[in-house]
């Protein structure tokens, strides 16, 4: 729990006590934070980003057979340190036996530190081109192979957006990993979501300093604004109340989450993700022709997903309806009022019962690589 509570005094006191938020992004005994430099990549659309970055860091030792290697893929809006509390010796994500790859993806839409290319680092503001859902996997997927010389993956494990994105990498690379692991994630987008997207995207034009998105100075408080909308439906009503029942309560959280997610954003960068996830379908992967369900029954990977039944962000009837349709899938349900945020160590016990799972399904993956050799 080192890590976790080193996390928890950064963003909880970082603000108070002056700290710059780039000081909250590594502590002395993180590794050291890494740069791929890629080349071009060619989107679905036919465009070209050029001279891809993608920023990661690297946790444990990749083996001599180099077959011990996992992804991880962070939700909407985060960070490579979204998944920190479940990686050390002995916990979930074993340094003693995994290489664990912590990136930033495409568009990494935090501000403070330098990370994967985006609209705003790379200077073409509104010029860059819209990539999509996809595009980001294949950039994780160039990273992995070209930047780190990795050829085949253990695990991909990911949270939110990125275990919908951990979907997608198994049905377009399906040869690529053995085991996806989706927290709190899913393909199939909930009607409410659909609906909260264009909101959230309409108040990011509509806001004071936008300019179109072409401004010079980031309009931070819009991306918060816009951000808040989502952040409400993190928790259950029931966390909200338990947690958060005095003024002194909420202005705690308040400055904790600010410093870790809502008020670290930039609004240009938080606008083309928008658009991104909203477009995202898994069924449009090239070869099935809009057909979800044949994309999710060719998926070849093992795949463990762990669902809150109380989320309120992905509806648990998509997780099981979805499980239903993987040959060789599974799901793990850990009923919490934390609800989405599960994930993050809102609940503890939660977080007991997701690094149990997770380090049974990197057992039984480990088991069968070996068995087959």
């Amino acid at each position: 729990m080192k890590a976790l509570l080193k996390l928890w005094l950064c963003t909880a006191f970082g603000l108070a006590l002056g700290v710059a938020d780039q000081a909250c992004a590594h502590w002395e005994d993180q590794p050291p934070h890494q740069m791929a430099h890629l080349g071009d990549l060619k989107l679905e659309s036919g465009s070209v980003i050029p001279n891809l970055k993608m920023s990661y860091v690297t946790h444990g030792n990749l083996n001599a057979a180099k077959d011990n290697a996992i992804l991880f893929l962070h939700g909407f809006g985060g960070s490579h340190h979204n998944i920190d509390h479940h990686i050390g010796p002995g916990r979930a994500l074993d340094t003693n036996k995994f290489f664990i790859i912590c990136s930033d993806a495409l568009g990494a839409t935090q501000i403070d530190y330098e990370h994967s290319t985006s609209p705003t680092n790379s200077g073409l503001k509104m010029a860059f081109p819209q990539y999509g859902g996809r595009d980001m996997v294949n950039a994780q997927h160039k990273l992995v192979t070209e930047g780190l010389g990795i050829s085949h993956l253990l695990a991909v494990i990911g949270i939110s957006s990125g275990g919908s994105y951990s979907i997608q990498l198994a049905v377009s690379y399906p040869d690529f990993v053995d085991g996806i692991i989706p927290l709190v994630g899913g393909s199939f987008n909930s009607s409410a979501g659909r609906f909260r997207w264009p909101v959230m995207i309409s108040m990011l034009e509509t806001c004071t300093g936008w300019n179109g998105g072409n401004y010079d100075q980031n309009p931070k408080d819009c991306a918060t604004l816009a951000l808040s909308v989502q952040t409400l439906y993190f928790y259950t009503p029931a966390w909200w109340e338990q947690h958060l029942d005095t003024p002194e309560a909420y202005q705690r959280w308040r400055v904790a989450i600010g410093a870790y997610y809502l008020d670290v954003q930039d609004a240009r960068d938080l606008y083309y993700l928008y658009k991104s996830f909203y477009n995202f379908w898994l069924g449009d992967t090239p070869g099935f022709n809009g057909n979800t369900v044949a994309a999710l029954a060719s998926i070849k990977a093992r795949a463990l997903y762990i669902y809150a039944p109380q989320d309120q962000i992905v509806p648990p009837k998509n997780i099981t309806d979805e499980v239903a349709l993987i040959p060789k899938a599974r799901a793990v349900a850990i009923d919490s009022i934390a609800g989405h945020t599960i994930w993050y160590d809102a609940d503890p016990q939660a977080t007991v019962a997701m690094s149990r799972a997770i380090k049974d399904f990197l057992s039984e993956l480990t088991a069968s690589r070996t068995a087959a050799r």
